[in-house]
Protein backbone atom coordinates (compact mmCIF):
# COMPACT_ATOMS: atom_id res chain seq x y z
CA UNK A 1 0.00 0.00 0.00
CA UNK A 2 1.46 3.46 -0.59
CA UNK A 3 0.96 6.37 1.60
CA UNK A 4 0.03 9.59 0.52
CA UNK A 5 1.05 12.72 2.08
CA UNK A 6 -1.66 15.69 1.92
CA UNK A 7 0.92 19.08 1.67
CA UNK A 8 -1.24 22.03 1.95
CA UNK A 9 0.75 25.25 0.43
CA UNK A 10 -0.24 28.43 1.17
CA UNK A 11 -2.58 27.74 4.27
CA UNK A 12 -3.31 30.65 6.30
CA UNK A 13 -1.51 30.53 9.89
CA UNK A 14 -3.40 31.47 13.22
CA UNK A 15 -2.53 35.02 13.44
CA UNK A 16 -3.39 35.28 9.73
CA UNK A 17 -6.77 33.57 10.44
CA UNK A 18 -7.11 35.79 13.95
CA UNK A 19 -6.27 39.16 11.97
CA UNK A 20 -8.34 38.35 9.08
CA UNK A 21 -11.57 37.72 11.16
CA UNK A 22 -10.82 40.65 13.25
CA UNK A 23 -10.29 42.82 10.31
CA UNK A 24 -13.68 41.22 8.70
CA UNK A 25 -15.44 42.09 12.36
CA UNK A 26 -14.58 45.68 11.65
CA UNK A 27 -15.69 46.23 8.45
CA UNK A 28 -18.98 44.71 10.01
CA UNK A 29 -19.14 47.09 12.25
CA UNK A 30 -18.54 49.98 9.95
CA UNK A 31 -21.60 48.44 7.44
CA UNK A 32 -23.60 48.48 10.47
CA UNK A 33 -22.59 52.38 11.37
CA UNK A 34 -23.58 53.29 8.12
CA UNK A 35 -26.96 54.90 8.82
CA UNK A 36 -25.57 57.04 11.70
CA UNK A 37 -25.00 60.89 11.21
CA UNK A 38 -21.30 61.38 9.28
CA UNK A 39 -21.54 65.16 9.09
CA UNK A 40 -24.04 67.80 10.15
CA UNK A 41 -24.66 71.12 8.76
CA UNK A 42 -26.67 73.84 8.84
CA UNK A 43 -29.79 74.25 6.06
CA UNK A 44 -32.86 76.37 6.32
CA UNK A 45 -34.38 74.73 9.31
CA UNK A 46 -31.99 74.52 10.96
CA UNK A 47 -29.27 71.36 11.18
CA UNK A 48 -29.53 68.98 9.25
CA UNK A 49 -27.65 65.60 9.64
CA UNK A 50 -25.78 63.30 7.03
CA UNK A 51 -25.49 60.00 6.13
CA UNK A 52 -23.51 57.77 4.11
CA UNK A 53 -27.36 57.06 2.91
CA UNK A 54 -28.34 60.35 3.09
CA UNK A 55 -25.34 61.10 0.72
CA UNK A 56 -26.44 58.31 -2.20
CA UNK A 57 -29.99 58.92 -2.57
CA UNK A 58 -31.24 62.49 -3.15
CA UNK A 59 -34.84 62.48 -2.89
CA UNK A 60 -35.44 65.48 -4.87
CA UNK A 61 -32.71 64.42 -7.69
CA UNK A 62 -30.13 65.08 -8.45
CA UNK A 63 -29.84 68.71 -9.61
CA UNK A 64 -26.68 69.88 -10.26
CA UNK A 65 -22.87 68.17 -11.10
CA UNK A 66 -21.60 69.05 -6.99
CA UNK A 67 -25.42 66.73 -5.78
CA UNK A 68 -23.91 63.99 -8.29
CA UNK A 69 -20.42 64.19 -6.83
CA UNK A 70 -21.93 63.81 -3.37
CA UNK A 71 -24.03 61.11 -4.12
CA UNK A 72 -20.84 59.21 -5.51
CA UNK A 73 -19.20 60.19 -2.37
CA UNK A 74 -22.14 58.71 -0.79
CA UNK A 75 -21.54 55.49 -2.91
CA UNK A 76 -17.87 55.31 -1.66
CA UNK A 77 -18.77 55.66 1.87
CA UNK A 78 -21.50 52.59 1.49
CA UNK A 79 -19.40 50.29 -1.16
CA UNK A 80 -16.50 50.28 0.09
CA UNK A 81 -16.99 48.79 3.37
CA UNK A 82 -18.89 46.08 2.12
CA UNK A 83 -16.95 45.06 -0.84
CA UNK A 84 -14.10 44.77 1.78
CA UNK A 85 -15.79 42.71 4.18
CA UNK A 86 -16.53 40.23 1.81
CA UNK A 87 -12.82 40.34 0.44
CA UNK A 88 -11.45 39.35 4.13
CA UNK A 89 -14.76 36.81 4.19
CA UNK A 90 -13.82 35.04 1.27
CA UNK A 91 -10.11 35.91 0.42
CA UNK A 92 -8.00 33.76 2.62
CA UNK A 93 -4.77 33.11 1.15
CA UNK A 94 -3.86 36.14 -0.98
CA UNK A 95 -2.60 40.19 -0.15
CA UNK A 96 -5.33 41.35 -2.60
CA UNK A 97 -7.85 42.16 0.93
CA UNK A 98 -5.13 44.33 2.48
CA UNK A 99 -5.22 46.05 -1.03
CA UNK A 100 -8.62 46.68 -1.04
CA UNK A 101 -8.50 47.32 3.21
CA UNK A 102 -5.97 50.53 2.78
CA UNK A 103 -7.69 51.59 -0.59
CA UNK A 104 -10.75 51.86 1.28
CA UNK A 105 -9.77 53.36 4.67
CA UNK A 106 -7.77 55.98 2.69
CA UNK A 107 -11.22 56.98 0.39
CA UNK A 108 -13.50 56.64 3.50
CA UNK A 109 -11.32 59.23 5.89
CA UNK A 110 -10.37 61.31 3.38
CA UNK A 111 -14.35 61.56 2.37
CA UNK A 112 -15.60 62.07 5.72
CA UNK A 113 -12.53 64.63 6.47
CA UNK A 114 -12.66 66.47 3.32
CA UNK A 115 -15.63 65.44 1.11
CA UNK A 116 -18.60 67.73 2.33
CA UNK A 117 -18.26 71.34 3.34
CA UNK A 118 -20.09 70.07 6.50
CA UNK A 119 -18.85 69.47 9.72
CA UNK A 120 -17.75 65.78 11.05
CA UNK A 121 -20.52 64.16 13.60
CA UNK A 122 -20.53 61.51 15.85
CA UNK A 123 -20.51 58.48 13.56
CA UNK A 124 -18.15 60.15 11.28
CA UNK A 125 -15.44 60.36 14.59
CA UNK A 126 -16.52 56.45 14.97
CA UNK A 127 -15.99 55.77 11.66
CA UNK A 128 -12.68 57.53 11.86
CA UNK A 129 -11.86 55.69 15.16
CA UNK A 130 -12.25 52.56 13.32
CA UNK A 131 -9.89 53.46 10.33
CA UNK A 132 -7.08 53.93 12.06
CA UNK A 133 -7.82 50.48 13.72
CA UNK A 134 -8.50 48.85 10.35
CA UNK A 135 -5.40 50.18 8.68
CA UNK A 136 -2.69 48.79 11.55
CA UNK A 137 -4.40 45.92 11.66
CA UNK A 138 -4.43 45.81 7.87
CA UNK A 139 -0.51 46.34 8.27
CA UNK A 140 -0.12 43.49 10.59
CA UNK A 141 -1.66 41.08 8.80
CA UNK A 142 -0.50 42.19 5.50
CA UNK A 143 3.30 41.58 7.51
CA UNK A 144 1.77 38.35 8.90
CA UNK A 145 1.09 37.19 5.53
CA UNK A 146 4.39 38.34 3.82
CA UNK A 147 6.56 36.39 6.83
CA UNK A 148 4.20 33.12 5.62
CA UNK A 149 5.03 33.28 2.17
CA UNK A 150 8.91 33.89 3.02
CA UNK A 151 8.94 30.84 5.56
CA UNK A 152 7.39 28.57 2.94
CA UNK A 153 10.05 29.29 0.40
Amino acid sequence: MANYVVVEENVESKSEKRIRIFLAVMYFIQVILIPLPLMHGEVEGGIAYRTALNLLIQYNGYNSVSEVIVALYGAVLVVLPVVAFFFFLLDKKSKKKYVVSIISCFLCAFIICFGTEDTIAIGGVLTLILIIVTLFMTAQGFQATRMRERNSK
